[in-house]
């Protein structure tokens, strides 16, 4: 991780059925997006809190983009899973 722009932090977060997902916005403030697992969550804020520059919106880009293709692979793997379920029961 590089510290240049100010970031920081580092979270790991394993998720099993007892999870929630929250964007929370306020009209003057930048949003804040919670993972809650369990008892543990994190969130993710941009700072600085009342001021969302450039980099600020190619961040939230990306991280929707990859949000995206973790919900795709999550998908595959799920429907792979389920083929080879219903090919064993065939046979």
């Amino acid at each position: 991780m590089s510290t240049e722009g100010s970031s920081f932090g580092s979270a790991g977060l394993h998720v099993g059925t007892d999870w929630q997902v929250r964007c929370s916005t306020y009209p003057a403030s930048t949003p804040i997006l919670t993972i809650g697992a369990g008892r543990t969550a994190m969130s993710v804020s941009i700072t600085p809190m009342k001021q969302i520059g450039e980099e600020a919106v190619a961040f939230a880009r990306e991280l929707a983009r990859q949000t995206a293709r973790f919900a795709a692979e999550c998908e595959r793997l799920h429907a792979a899973q389920h083929n080879q379920a219903a090919a064993g029961n065939a046979a």
